[in-house]
């Protein structure tokens, strides 16, 4: 099972890790923080609904906090646009908010491409193919992109 854990490094030395409170028992993969340290997005196959205990495909969540002292929200689908009916995988997001990510469900040109939905005030666009300079029909994933 994968799950999401966070040891804290204090006077030098690093805590024992300890699951996040919002990590499931399904699976919560590839944690990314945003460049001020509110948002965390992550990949997950947890359902929609509490109430559902079947695991679907991977989409993209995020917890968010007001601060640093805060504790983290109840994980947030990231929801259309960007989540589709097939895998969303492994978010990095530019200090502008841009998201970048791996997917199987949209345009691809092969198998899993990596995508950019550019932040709009307060919502995604539509994903875009982020084409042939860097997607080939193999697979590309685990973008990374420095804020």
């Amino acid at each position: 099972m994968s799950r999401i854990a966070c040891a804290k490094k204090v006077k030098e030395k690093w805590s024992e890790p300890k699951l996040v409170p919002f990590t499931s028992k399904h699976r919560d993969i590839e944690p990314f923080l945003s460049s001020d340290g509110l948002k965390l997005y992550f990949a997950s196959n947890r359902p929609l609904h509490d109430s559902i205990s079947t695991s679907k495909d991977y989409d993209i969540w995020y917890v968010e906090r007001k601060n640093s002292n805060e504790e983290w929200s109840s994980p947030i689908n990231l929801g259309k646009p960007v989540n589709t009916s097939s895998d969303e995988f492994y978010p990095s997001v530019a200090a502008n908010c841009n998201l970048y990510f791996t997917s199987e469900g949209l345009d691809s040109l092969g198998k899993d491409d990596i995508f950019c939905s550019k932040w709009n005030n307060n919502s995604y666009s539509k994903p875009e193919n982020l084409g042939v300079n860097i997607n080939s029909s193999g697979y590309e994933f685990n973008a990374f992109v420095s804020a």
